[in-house]
């Protein structure tokens, strides 16, 4: 059980002086498995060549056993949905974060 994160958001924090997690809440998601980044901070959609093969690697073994966590760059979380659905016939499962309930919740979607 993997929980992929698209994107690991950062910040830059004024009194440490340097780049923090932007989410401290992110690792509630480990309660569906262990949490790997498919790309770096600096990723960008702009020459999607440059990130579509490391999305293919990481994805390549996505199954119902795995989740997507949608954080970061729109461009690179749909295209994160699309290759994960591609390996998984179509079906993926994503963590969507409920601030009402202070969790990620799970929703099933069969993209095709």
């Amino acid at each position: 059980m993997t929980v992929f994160a698209v994107q690991q958001q950062m910040r830059f924090d004024q009194v440490r002086k340097e780049l923090v997690p932007r989410f401290t809440s992110i690792n509630k998601a480990e309660r569906w498995g262990q949490i790997v980044y498919l790309l770096s901070p600096s990723a960008h959609p702009f020459n999607p060549d440059l990130v579509l093969g490391d999305m293919h690697e990481k994805l390549s073994d996505f199954s119902d056993d795995d989740h997507l966590l949608l954080i970061g760059n729109p461009g690179l979380i749909g295209m994160a949905t699309t290759i994960a659905a591609w390996y998984n016939n179509g079906s993926v499962k994503l963590l969507q974060w409920s601030g009402r309930h202070n969790e990620y919740t799970e929703i099933v979607a069969k993209i095709y």
